[in-house]
């Protein structure tokens, strides 16, 4: 079995308990996301995808949810 980082156990301890069936939880980071989804059978309880982005976002929570 792989071991996993301290904060990577942290965002699953804290993230894990919401993902449910059909719902996904997405956590922007500055240079991609992180997609958490509820495994299948056979499969881990909590599925970890990583997507990167092509530029490096430089903008802080209150520019992006300005006008919200």
């Amino acid at each position: 079995m792989k071991s996993i980082s301290k904060e990577l156990e942290r965002v699953l301890e804290d993230y894990a308990p919401i993902v449910k069936e059909g719902q996904q939880v997405l956590i922007g980071l500055l240079d991609g996301t992180v997609q958490l989804e509820k495994g299948q059978e056979g499969e881990a309880l909590v599925q970890i995808r990583v997507s990167p982005l092509d530029e490096r976002l430089e903008m802080t929570v209150d520019a992006l949810f300005h006008g919200m």
